[in-house]
């Protein structure tokens, strides 16, 4: 009967423990992040391959990640991307938001630049109430996208040239080997060559008269 008890009293103690453990690192986690800020971000793009708790970087250092997506209810061409950025993050005024591929393995995270050490805060200019907003800027992806057809137009154009002068030289070629007279002439003066070529030998042949 004691033995049972003891055990009984051990478990309780264990159980106790683990979830003091566990109520302690969720305490530790809410008060690392105590000051985050949640920001603002419409992007006029698509944001594929970006997922809720993606990275947020700023000039490469992870200040946050990805809390909310939606389209934006006004304009259902901008996407309304809220992330939340540690409290002592630099967002300034002129701080800039894009999306940029990570590697190739389709992985999108956002890119925060700019913020010019003299600018204000975002948060000391944003009324109060209303959720700071970060400016988007185009991708270099989507700018890349957007003039992919005017290069695969320019690259066709190229490649008919490129066959129109393949066909050129090789026409040419064609008839230097049947006639290599043409390297001295010309395509265009072979015949004019040729007829002076008979003249001459026509005077030549002709006798010259004299006095008998």
């Amino acid at each position: 009967m004691e033995s049972d008890r003891r055990y009984f009293l051990e478990g309780l103690f264990v159980i106790g423990l683990a979830l003091a453990t566990a109520l302690f690192f969720v305490w530790l986690a809410g008060a690392g992040h105590r000051n985050d800020v949640i920001y603002r971000i419409h992007f006029v793009e698509s944001v594929s391959g970006l997922s809720l708790g993606d990275s947020v970087k700023y000039h490469g250092v992870d200040v946050g990640t990805v809390e909310a997506m939606a389209l934006d209810a006004a304009d259902p061409r901008r996407v309304r991307v809220d992330v939340k950025l540690r409290g002592e993050a630099p967002v300034k005024i002129n701080t800039r938001a894009s999306l940029h591929l990570k590697g190739l393995t389709g992985i999108v995270f956002i890119e925060l630049h700019g913020g010019t050490p003299g600018a204000p805060a975002l948060r000391a200019g944003t009324p109060s109430g209303q959720v700071p907003e970060i400016v988007a800027e185009k991708s270099t992806l989507s700018s890349v996208l957007d003039q992919l057809p005017e290069v695969i137009e320019r690259l066709s154009a190229l490649e008919e040239r490129a066959d129109k002068v393949l066909g050129e030289v090789t026409g040419v070629t064609k008839e230097v080997k049947e006639d290599p007279s043409v390297l001295i002439w010309g395509p265009k003066d072979k015949a004019k060559g040729k007829g002076r070529e008979d003249s001459n030998a026509a005077r030549r042949s002709t006798p010259r008269s004299g006095p008998p």
